[in-house]
């Protein structure tokens, strides 16, 4: 339970963290391993901290990525603010329902990603600094990219809960854009599942904003 207040500030822990919260009612010796690691790991990598930056090129814009790990069961849906090139926001969660397609799962985080996105919008502007209409949410996945742009309906989405289309009503009210994004580029696909070594220190760079910061390869924690 307090690894996850670790959440906030270290984005680099948050998939193993909120996979390891799943188990919380439920633990196993297994578990408890990867709790110790976990721990470890962040003991060992304490020196790592968000870092923001107002002078880098387009510090002043606000955007989000949202990710998505297509699974048998539940997926698990995760987004990830930045601002002033560091996250002021993100998450790794469960999603709620099955999805049947990995654009379904996709849509999905994107949904919840847009809301956070306009949270974060909301208090930008009451702070005095507008984002709009500059505001983007880059997305991985093609067929989520489409169903967030266009009023159309198939045999594929018509079963899709309409709470997960409010990325598409947030897009048609000009109060976010939606764009695509390559997977190897999307800084959210890190909060969705295990990466190799150099991609996910890639997505931690780019989140944390850890500009010459090297990989904590000497701890021994993989």
């Amino acid at each position: 339970g307090a690894l996850i207040y670790t959440t906030p500030i270290r984005c680099d822990a948050q998939y193993v963290v909120s996979r390891l919260s799943r188990a919380q009612t439920f633990p196993t010796p297994e578990m408890d391993k990867h709790a110790d690691r976990a721990i470890v790991y962040l003991a060992q990598t304490a020196s790592l901290s968000l870092t923001y930056d107002g002078s880098v090129v387009g510090a002043e814009t606000m955007e989000a990525s949202t990710d998505s790990d297509w699974a048998v069961g539940h997926s698990t849906s995760a987004f990830a603010v930045t601002f002033c090139a560091a996250a002021v926001a993100s998450a790794a969660k469960r999603q709620s329902c099955i999805a049947m397609s990995s654009t379904e799962a996709e849509l999905i985080a994107a949904s919840h990603g847009s809301l956070e996105l306009q949270a974060c919008v909301r208090l930008a502007d009451f702070l005095g600094v507008p984002q709009l209409p500059h505001v983007w949410l880059w997305v991985d996945n093609s067929g989520a990219v489409e169903l967030s742009r266009d009023r159309k309906s198939c045999h594929r989405s018509r079963h899709v809960d309409r709470r997960y289309f409010k990325v598409r009503e947030l897009s048609f009210e000009g109060l976010l854009k939606v764009g695509k994004v390559a997977t190897e580029d999307n800084v959210a696909d890190v909060l969705t599942k295990v990466l190799d070594f150099e991609s996910h220190w890639k997505h931690v760079r780019r989140l944390m904003n850890l500009t010459g910061a090297e990989a904590p390869r000497a701890t021994g924690v993989t």
